[in-house]
């Protein structure tokens, strides 16, 4: 139970209205002295140090939602703290006196999902701030028309592949240092550190630790955040100094006629037998392929030719957009472009594309890179975006009840709403509840169908498991960086045998037999395979196959009403036997 903490302002005796660790904290009533202090006052009571606050300006009666944290920030700033006064006195001084008609700003507005607070009119200036306030979660703020076209903080959609952020370890789980596999392992000194130092360290610890040089043996001392960014050990790196210094003031000497490969490649007016290698000028090189690069002489010893090797990167590294964003791949006009197709473009090409949304058919033109940029939006004229909950997880959208305010295409999996989302269960469409995307994207199932539990010829696979395999598990969660649906699933039966994780999975035909479901357990699997699991999918009556084709995936038919758990057991016992 958190303790209570108390204001840190001088004199003060009431509980503050947050907690912190090493930053100070303020009750109520002094949060709005320190509002008074920025000439504002407060709308509503305070709502969390994390949420916005709203406050009105005593100069301008501008009413906006700042954060706590960018409030005090502006304590420490010689400039208006409400933000319309703030862009008022800029726009003044910088720029220019072009009147914008208020049908221009009210169709800007509309076009970025926002409306305005206050009464539209004509405003003086380009770069005049108006008051908006944001139809999907409600956040009012001063901003300029350029700002605006941004679009919302709520809508920030940022750069990702189709894959969900990686999430490995649980949430507050600590990094530590002997489980990173970092090259600063090898450097550990075990003898001089204790044991559990070790055990319970973490990878960015600023804490000073023993170490031993792998090369000379060197024992020094170091922060583990400094080791893991690059382990150096402090004799060898002044050795590598002095004998660089020693080298280079060789080469400034060497001139390069001396340099057979450098003489060889030499494509310069100037004399090579007065032009050292260590100089910092520019010179002409011919290479063994013809390229004419301008280089300085001991780039050019060391490093080669940029043009062979900016081309030697390209045919190792070069990813297209249909292997690195196949989202925005779906989306190319298969007329339009030519010849040109994403497995021959990469994804952040200046080239000028074609696209179409499946959505609506809205046609039109943007640079390759741009679709990955900014809003990231997936239709410009329907608003979706890349990376949304519609095209992550197909399974759970269905279950998105359509008088939600916004749709599963507009938001992100894990994305923060204004409002709690509903459901509607696929299995029995009377079932309805509200729950919010990151515990349905983290797995949360409809909570009336789960009131009972597993059912009883599930639980009775899991007795048979446990007369066969020796470790044996029932509903374990699981997190891996190879999930490209969910940052997590739940396993019906996790067995273990000679090495190998097996996924048993149970699918009663009331649950698993309507569309959505069957969309999750494709894709439950398929992230299960690529994590590396055996998987085995119990297929109740007569559920229709799944269709994956893999060596490590395995579906056994069961009826519910004449289950032989022993049988079913010892068939998946045979078939991961002839796997080993």
């Amino acid at each position: 139970m958190a303790v209570a903490q108390q204001c840190t302002t001088e004199g003060c005796v009431n509980t503050a209205a947050f907690s912190t660790r090493t930053k100070p904290t303020w009750c109520e009533p002094c949060l709005v002295a320190i509002l008074s202090e920025l000439g504002m006052d407060p709308m509503a009571p305070f709502p969390g140090k994390d949420s916005r606050w709203r406050t009105r300006c005593r100069d301008c009666s501008a009413e906006c939602d700042y954060k706590l944290d960018y409030l005090l920030e502006l304590r420490t700033r010689d400039e208006p703290s409400c933000r319309r006064c703030f862009w008022i006195q800029w726009a003044t001084a910088h720029s220019n006196p072009t009147v914008v008609p208020k049908s221009v700003v009210g169709g800007r507005l509309t076009e970025n999902d926002v409306e305005p607070i206050e009464e539209l009119v004509d405003l003086p200036r380009a770069d005049w701030p108006v008051i908006t306030r944001c139809i999907r979660c409600g956040i009012q703020q001063a901003q300029r028309l350029g700002d605006i076209a941004w679009g919302c903080v709520c809508s920030r959609n940022g750069k990702s592949s189709s894959a969900p952020s990686p999430a490995s370890k649980s949430r507050g789980a600590k990094n530590l240092f002997a489980d990173s596999q970092n090259p600063a392992l090898e450097w550990w000194d075990h003898d001089r550190n204790p044991a559990s130092a070790l055990a319970t360290v973490a990878v960015r610890s600023n804490k000073e630790h023993h170490w031993k040089c792998p090369t000379c043996a060197h024992l020094f001392t170091a922060t583990v955040s400094w080791m893991t960014g690059g382990p150096q050990c402090p004799e060898c790196e002044t050795k590598r100094r002095d004998e660089w210094d020693t080298e280079w003031q060789r080469l400034k000497q060497t001139p390069v006629a001396e340099i057979p490969e450098l003489l060889a490649a030499w494509n310069d007016a100037g004399d090579p037998r007065t032009v050292m290698v260590a100089e910092n000028m520019l010179r002409k090189f011919r290479c063994e392929n013809g390229h004419p690069p301008r280089i300085v002489p001991y780039t050019f010893m060391h490093s080669g030719c940029q043009y062979c090797r900016s081309a030697q990167n390209g045919r190792v590294q070069r990813v297209m957009l249909a292997d690195a964003l196949p989202e925005m791949a779906s989306q190319w006009h298969p007329i339009l472009n030519g010849k040109l197709t994403p497995e021959k473009v990469v994804p952040g090409s200046k080239r000028m594309a074609h696209w179409l949304a499946d959505c609506c058919g809205h046609e039109w033109e943007e640079p390759v890179r741009n679709r990955d940029k900014y809003q990231r939006l997936r239709c410009p004229q329907c608003r979706t975006i890349l990376g949304s909950l519609g095209w992550m997880d197909p399974g759970l959208a269905a279950e998105w009840d359509p008088t939600n305010p916004s749709s599963p295409w507009h938001l992100r999996p894990h994305g923060q709403t204004a409002f709690t989302p509903r459901w509607i269960c696929s299995v029995d469409p009377a079932h309805r509840w509200e729950a919010t995307l990151t515990s349905r994207s983290s797995g949360s199932e409809c909570p009336e169908c789960k009131q009972v539990g597993k059912s009883r010829v599930e639980l009775r696979h899991k007795d048979a498991a446990k007369e066969i395999f020796e470790v044996v598990k029932s509903g374990p969660v699981v997190r891996s960086e190879a999930f490209t649906t969910r940052k997590q699933w739940s396993i019906d039966i996790l067995v273990e045998h000679k090495g190998l994780k097996v996924a048993v999975e149970y699918d009663g035909a009331r649950w698993h037999r309507p569309a959505p479901k069957i969309k999750v357990d494709r894709r439950k699997s398929r992230d299960l395979l690529a994590a590396g699991y055996r998987v085995v999918r119990l297929r109740e009556d007569d559920l229709p196959s799944l269709g994956i084709e893999s060596s490590d995936y395995l579906e056994l038919q069961v009826y519910s009403t004449a289950p032989k758990p022993d049988v079913t057991l010892a068939r998946i016992q045979k078939w991961l036997t002839l796997a080993v």
